[in-house]
C-alpha cells in the first residue's frame, strides 16, 4: 500500500513537471553547478527542487537601473536557452521567483551568494557587478540540451581571487568585425573576467575614426604587409 502511494506521488510530480515544460517533450534536466570557473563553495542540500516554469518572475530592487539591466540580461538568456522569458518586477519576494538583490556584507565588492530552494532562487551580491557574476553562474548551470530545467537546493558562495581579470584583443594588427568583438566580450563575461583591453592603434593599423584627422583611417588603417 505504501509503495502504491509513493508511486502515485511520483506520478503527480511528473505530471506537474510535464505540464510546465516549455518544450512539451517531458525531458527533465537538472542544473549542473559544477561550472567554470568553479565557485569557491558549493553546498547542496535535500529538499524540493526549484522548477523553472512559465510563471517565473525576476524580482529586483525598485529604482536600481543597473539591477534592471542585470534582470533583462538574465531574462533574455532564459528565453534563448529554455523558451521561457520571465517578467521583471519590483517588490517583495514571491514563490517561484528569481530574486536579484544587493546588500551582501563582504570585503570583496564582487562577492555573491546564490541560494536555491523549492520556492525561489536568490542571488545576493556585494554590488550590482557581483550579482552579474552570480547570474553567470546560474546561466552556466543550465544544460545546453534544452528540456524542463530543475534546480536542486544549493548554497553557492563565490568571490574572485584577483580584482583584475582580463584579456586583450588586438584589432590593430588583426582586424575583427563588430559582431566578433561583441561575442568576444560575452565570452569574457561568461568566464567572470572583468577587464577588456582593446588594442585599437599601432603602426600596423589605426582603428579609431577621428573626423578632424581623416587620414588616420584613410591611410593609417592599412599596411602592405
Amino acid at each position: 500500500m505504501k509503495k502504491i502511494k509513493v508511486l502515485a506521488a511520483m506520478g503527480a510530480v511528473m505530471a506537474i513537471l510535464l505540464s510546465c515544460s516549455p518544450s512539451g517533450n517531458g525531458e527533465i534536466v537538472p542544473a549542473n553547478y559544477e561550472v567554470i570557473p568553479l565557485p569557491s563553495k558549493i553546498v547542496t542540500s535535500e529538499g524540493d527542487p526549484f522548477i523553472l516554469s512559465r510563471s517565473v518572475k525576476i524580482i529586483i530592487p525598485e529604482g536600481n537601473e543597473k539591477m534592471r539591466r542585470n534582470a533583462e540580461f538574465l531574462a533574455e538568456f532564459l528565453e534563448i536557452s529554455t523558451g521561457i522569458k520571465p517578467g521583471i518586477s519590483t517588490g517583495t519576494q514571491e514563490n517561484g521567483a528569481i530574486v536579484l538583490a544587493t546588500g551582501l556584507q563582504h570585503p570583496n565588492a564582487e562577492a555573491y551568494e546564490m541560494r536555491v530552494d523549492g520556492k525561489s532562487i536568490t542571488i545576493t551580491g556585494a554590488s550590482e557587478a557581483a550579482v552579474f557574476y552570480g547570474i553567470q553562474t546560474l546561466r552556466k548551470s543550465i544544460p545546453a540540451d534544452g528540456g524542463q530545467v530543475i534546480f536542486q537546493p544549493v548554497t553557492i558562495k563565490d568571490e574572485p581571487r584577483f580584482s583584475h581579470r582580463g584579456m586583450m584583443l588586438d584589432v590593430a594588427r588583426h582586424f575583427q568585425p563588430a559582431e566578433f568583438v561583441k561575442r568576444y566580450i560575452d565570452i569574457l563575461a561568461l568566464h567572470n573576467l572583468n577587464r577588456f583591453h582593446w588594442h585599437l592603434t599601432d603602426d600596423q593599423g589605426w582603428r579609431i575614426e577621428i573626423k578632424a584627422y581623416p587620414k588616420l583611417t584613410e591611410v593609417g588603417s592599412q599596411r602592405k604587409h
